[in-house]
């Protein structure tokens, strides 16, 4: 399965005309759509073993991700499509045994993958496409297909221009953009396996902590409802759940503290 592992806030994935908030073990499937907000970041495992990290602002869909058991290797095929911002695509020691055929839409820029470690990014009609490691075929809208095997190359493409020769980065600029696609520790980051909690809000009116949920959930914050009593009352408590850190939870705490009628959200471990 292809499962969301980690993430920060406000994300969504669009699955049928209609958007959820994004929250880690989200289970996608072709045909989803993932969205990232400002600041926010997604990690996702795709079923062959690799993983995908998308940065802020992104747009990323899912059109193939299926394995072909009609083959003798099992090969998975798939179809990724980075319509805007920056990700990373890294196959991990497991996935290599693996094989796979899967092509990767950069804006205008089609990158065939079989096994290896890139980073792209779409912003404005510019279309970035580097390869970290491994060996990949590249080809862009009307122009003739092309191979990159050296670590740390890549190529630009500018609207109305033709794509730049192949270039060597430095470690700076490698590092500038690995940057763009990492989750910022202690900063909000929610995971699978994250303990820490925030409670936003306490309500008796059950109508009104659902109504807080639905507004968090479409502004791309994957809250939940929990009842509890305290004391013989009864209060609806509207939560986020699975911060990586007690740090993670304080962040994203004082960051929509005042927002969405929230005043004084406290922090939970559970």
């Amino acid at each position: 399965a292809n499962i969301v592992k980690a993430m920060q806030m406000p994300a969504w994935y669009d699955r049928g005309g209609v958007s959820y908030p994004l929250r880690p073990g989200t289970e996608l499937k072709a045909g989803d759509v993932i969205r990232t907000g400002a600041d926010s970041r997604a990690l996702l495992h795709m079923a062959e073993g690799s993983i995908v990290k998308l940065g802020a602002d992104a747009r990323f869909e899912i059109e193939q991700a299926r394995t072909d058991t009609s083959t003798p290797d099992n090969v998975f095929e798939g179809l990724l499509r980075v319509v805007r911002g920056a990700f990373r695509f890294t196959t991990t020691e497991l996935g290599l045994s693996k094989k796979r055929k899967v092509d990767v839409h950069v804006g205008a820029i089609t990158v065939g993958i079989r096994g290896t470690d890139i980073w792209g990014r779409s912003l404005d009609g510019t279309d970035l496409f580097a390869l970290l490691e491994g060996k990949v075929n590249v080809q862009r809208e009307g122009e003739a297909q092309f191979s990159m095997q050296d670590p740390l190359t890549y190529v630009v493409a500018e609207p109305g221009k033709p794509t730049t020769p192949i270039q060597t980065a430095d470690m700076d600029t490698v590092n500038s953009l690995a940057q763009e696609t990492e989750l910022q520790t202690g900063d909000g980051v929610l995971t699978i396996d994250g303990r820490w909690g925030i409670n936003l809000m306490s309500l008796q009116d059950d109508k009104s902590a659902i109504a807080l949920r639905q507004l968090l959930n479409d502004a791309g914050y994957a809250a939940e409802i929990e009842t509890t009593d305290v004391d013989g009352e009864i209060y609806v408590r509207v939560r986020v759940m699975g911060f990586a850190s007690k740090d993670d939870a304080r962040s994203f705490a004082s960051n929509i503290d005042d927002q969405y009628g929230i005043r004084q959200p406290w922090v939970v471990k559970f």
